[in-house]
């Protein structure tokens, strides 16, 4: 039963990771459609991803190290992006 019961929440943790992951890929993917709406489309990817690297940082979500470091090299990209555009 145990063993059942550790699937389960494996399987929960794991679409947990998912959604989130997938969350900020959709935050990406419009922004780099919608490069004329920089600010809008930037500022949603750039909050969508620091709550997800501030998740993995508290233990709350598991990501792999490649994961962390595309996240973060786009979220600079972005954020190098709308400071210069910004300027």
């Amino acid at each position: 039963m145990a063993d059942t019961e550790d699937i389960i929440n494996l399987n929960v943790t794991i679409g947990s990771i998912s959604k989130e992951l997938l969350d900020v890929q959709k935050a990406l993917d419009s922004y780099r459609k919608n490069q004329d709406k920089v600010d809008e489309k930037g500022l949603e990817f750039v909050e969508k991803a620091e709550l997800v690297i501030a998740k993995a940082e508290k233990g709350e979500l598991e990501l792999t190290e490649d994961q962390k470091r595309r996240i973060r090299s786009n979220l600079i990209k972005i954020l190098t992006k709308m400071k210069t555009g910004n300027q």
